[in-house]
């Protein structure tokens, strides 16, 4: 580990949601073997330097992450300016970027410009965004680690890279692996439908073909393929809710945000309860 290794970054804002982040960020930096960059945004302001005063949450939550992984390298960075462009900048030079929230939940899920949906489209990195992260706060929480990393794919190239991301999660933690595909019925036509056998039958393949070269290179990861009927959002949810972590990739088209996002991944970003991992180069 050197200086000039990509960095895990970590997005703080003095709360406890914040120190939840940390904790899960540290976690990921000593399995990346990365210095951990703690930033801090202080928001707009007249001011052109911080204060001493303004110091101090990062330098806090640095002494939480040593404490938390004793040994690991640990950068603080305090700035002014809004929070969101800060850490997409600094993504450039990072191998994950880590937000925690204060949410979600089904009554007031996160809003489409919350700071981890912008990160999730605008970063230059893979993004992990830790969903009720104060829970992790207390240093009597421990983190899970044993149940599976869930990737959720479609054959798209984004969700070829969502793939190559868990198995190296999975393997990194030991763990196992859960592909899933949801497929449904195409709209009927001329009166006529298609046996939903057949449409069962295509997603198998597809997915079994979706992972098959990455099982190769992880030969150790276990990997349970799960082709399930109903919509993809829906489906990744009820599966979330025991995994250690979901993987994405953002599917969406352009315009905005929410948009370039796609909906699925923003669904799950809004109501997952696990730590929902977006994958970017």
């Amino acid at each position: 580990m050197t200086s000039s290794d990509p960095l895990v970054i970590v997005g703080i804002d003095g709360s406890p949601a914040g120190v939840g982040a940390v904790r899960w960020a540290a976690d990921e930096a000593v399995r990346l073997q990365r210095p951990l960059q703690i930033t801090h945004a202080l928001g707009a302001s007249g001011r052109h330097e911080p204060t001493p005063e303004d110091l101090q949450p990062a330098v806090q939550a640095a002494a939480e992450a040593q404490s938390f992984q004793p040994g690991l390298h640990v950068i603080t960075s305090t700035w002014q300016g809004e929070a969101a462009q800060i850490l997409v900048e600094q993504s450039r030079h990072a191998s994950l970027v880590v937000v925690g929230s204060r949410g979600p939940s089904d009554v007031e899920p996160l809003p489409a410009d919350s700071l981890g949906v912008r990160l999730a489209v605008h970063a230059h990195c893979p993004v992990l965004v830790v969903p009720d992260a104060q829970r992790w706060a207390d240093p009597a929480a421990v983190l899970p680690e044993h149940p599976p990393v869930l990737v959720g794919t479609d054959s798209s190239d984004n969700a070829q890279l969502a793939i190559e991301l868990a198995f190296a999660e999975a393997a990194s933690r030991h763990v196992d692996l859960i592909a899933v595909r949801a497929w449904q019925e195409p709209p009927r036509r001329w009166g006529f439908a298609a046996s939903p056998g057949r449409f069962a039958d295509l997603a198998d393949r597809a997915l079994a073909a979706d992972v098959e070269p990455w099982r190769a290179e992880h030969p150790r990861v276990r990997v349970e393929l799960r082709c399930l009927h109903g919509a993809p959002a829906p489906v990744l949810l009820a599966e979330s809710r025991d995994a250690l972590m979901v993987v994405l990739g953002p599917r969406g088209t352009g315009g905005s945000d929410e948009l370039r996002l796609g909906s699925v991944t923003q669904q799950l970003l809004e109501h997952a309860s696990a730590p929902v991992l977006v994958a970017r180069r």
